[in-house]
């Protein structure tokens, strides 16, 4: 049997590409097995072998979106390994995935910086991508990164440059969805919650069309959150469980995150009961996931309403936050310290806190200027 070329190849994986920016598993798990069958008879190329990688590495990515505790065939991070130690240099385009693809792993290890970091490398190659659903991909992501480090101006330029280009394409539903999710919650950062509310209708209504529990639980999660900010409790309420529900049936990393907010949506209520009992759940559920930010999260939602202000363990979840620069996290809970500081009378104290916040703002808007020039 002679040698396959490398060409060949490289489109395959092109394709397999298509699939996977389209969450297409089964279509992009059938690719994956047929370059990886062909690269077996290729003629040497070292440029389209990490092409491949970085791929693999992409792949990985999608399935531990989709559903972490299904797909775990490999490690991702002994991917990043064999791709940075790779002794080959890298062409213009695959010097874009790596830090682009980089960029995405270290967001979903909740690692925001980092992740920014390696989305500016990878625009310094944009240029060079003249496919404009990668153009898309990459505003997507960037967009995600900054809306949650509150840069809300930054993202939603970004985004909404992502959803121009989606609306112009079928077979992007997923990605307009969370395009949605993201203007909806920046709309929520201006203080503009009914101008988010409508976004996160039209989400919903597009996601229960398709067969994707994950985007579904999210847009009932979102608008849970925003119906509570809008202070409509009851609507807040269901759509929460709802979100809590579903993500439980299947076994989605998000649990943790929707069961903070429907814990502290009820702890607001004084549902102290209610509130009690979903805190120890979501303690389980980071636990389960190994959610190291939750854990904290509900470690601080516990010294706050059920210790009622034990300072000691509201510090370290601040000292937490701080190590992982999450600043916008630190700006809500001094909010919320202070305020509940006040309603006990302990002024002083409250007033540290308020200080707290005007030093995470600060922090956040320093956080606007990224820039090395």
């Amino acid at each position: 049997m002679g040698k396959v070329l490398s060409s060949h190849v490289g489109m395959k994986i092109n394709e397999w590409y298509r699939m996977i920016r389209q969450f297409s598993v089964p279509d992009a798990e059938i690719l994956k097995a047929e370059v990886e069958a062909e690269i077996e008879r290729m003629e040497e190329d070292q440029h389209l072998l990490i092409y491949y990688q970085l791929m693999c590495f992409r792949h990985q990515i999608m399935l531990d979106y989709i559903h972490p505790s299904k797909y775990q065939p490999f490690s991702v991070s002994n991917l990043v390994d064999k791709i940075e130690n790779s002794n080959h240099e890298l062409s213009d385009m695959l010097h874009y995935y790596h830090a682009f693809f980089r960029g995405m792993y270290e967001f979903s290890q909740k690692e925001y910086l980092e992740a920014v970091k390696y989305y500016r490398v990878a625009e310094k190659q944009l240029s060079m991508v003249f496919d404009d659903i990668e153009q898309a991909e990459f505003h997507f992501k960037v967009a995600e990164a900054y809306y949650i480090m509150k840069q809300t101006h930054v993202s939603m330029h970004h985004i909404l440059k992502a959803l121009e280009i989606y609306d112009q394409h079928d077979a992007y539903s997923i990605r307009i969805i969370q395009c949605l999710f993201v203007i909806s919650g920046n709309y929520q950062d201006l203080k503009r919650k009914d101008r988010a509310l409508p976004h996160l209708k039209k989400a919903k209504q597009l996601a229960s069309q398709i067969d994707h529990p994950r985007i579904y639980s999210s847009a009932l999660y979102n608008l849970g959150k925003c119906y509570g900010e809008l202070g409509y409790r009851e609507e807040a309420e269901r759509y929460l469980t709802e979100s809590a529900d579903l993500a439980r049936k299947e076994d989605l990393p998000t649990l943790p995150h929707t069961l903070y907010t429907l814990a502290k949506l009820l702890f607001r209520q004084n549902e102290q009961s209610h509130a009690l009992h979903i805190l120890e759940d979501g303690k389980l559920a980071a636990k389960k996931h190994e959610d190291q930010l939750f854990c904290h999260m509900f470690d601080y939602l516990d010294a706050l309403y059920v210790q009622e202000i034990n300072e000691k363990q509201l510090q370290k979840t601040i000292d937490y936050l701080e190590k992982l620069s999450l600043y916008s996290y630190i700006e809500d809970i001094s909010l919320e310290i202070a305020t509940a500081l006040e309603a006990s009378q302990q002024y002083q104290k409250s007033n540290q806190y308020y200080q707290k916040l005007l030093w995470a703002q600060n922090q956040i808007q320093e956080g606007e200027c990224l820039y090395e020039f």
